[in-house]
């Protein structure tokens, strides 16, 4: 006689019970992984789909920069480095400065300072730079600037560079 007839009917009856539970319980986990692989071979699928569109990517822009180069001794910069160094529109507010042969020739403020060089059609210079700055100190801030380099081609007022606030009063206002 095995050892299962020597149990009593309740024992196996428990017995098989707990073996359909047992097999039941290994179907789900199973199910539950086989799932599990599923959404991982389908979260793959997407990223190889991505990385395979992005070497397409980089492969055109490989080719565009190899005639950039050849045309233009240059390469393009990518969409992602000009939007990095991108300056936003506020930063167009503050001074500039138009520099002739090396010298700072003339000192202005502005909302948009881009427009404002543009308009300069009476100046002679050849480059520029401007420091962005907030509206409020618009004129604090240019204003200590022609008195520090003192360009020649701000008007001239008794002697003076003329500047939005007067040097006396730039000081007295720091003081």
């Amino acid at each position: 006689m095995n050892w299962m007839q020597s149990r009593t009917p309740e024992e196996r009856k428990a017995i098989a019970a707990k073996s359909v539970a047992t097999r039941q319980k290994n179907i789900r986990e199973r199910e539950a992984q086989r799932l599990v692989d599923i959404e991982q071979r389908d979260s793959l699928k997407c990223e190889i789909k991505k990385l395979k569109a992005e070497l397409d990517s980089l492969r055109k822009l490989e080719h565009v920069n190899k005639t950039a180069l050849t045309l233009t001794g240059k390469t393009l910069l990518r969409e992602e480095e000009i939007v990095s160094a991108a300056n936003t529109w506020e930063l167009a507010t503050g001074v500039y400065f138009l520099i002739d042969s090396g010298k700072v020739v003339y000192v202005g403020q502005s909302v948009n300072v881009y427009a404002r060089i543009a308009s300069h059609h009476d100046k002679v210079f050849d480059s520029f730079a401007f420091i962005p700055c907030d509206k409020k100190i618009l004129d604090s801030l240019e204003s200590l600037y022609i008195h520090t380099l003192r360009p020649a081609l701000n008007g001239n007022m008794q002697g003076a560079k003329h500047a939005p606030m007067p040097l006396d009063k730039l000081i007295g206002a720091t003081t």
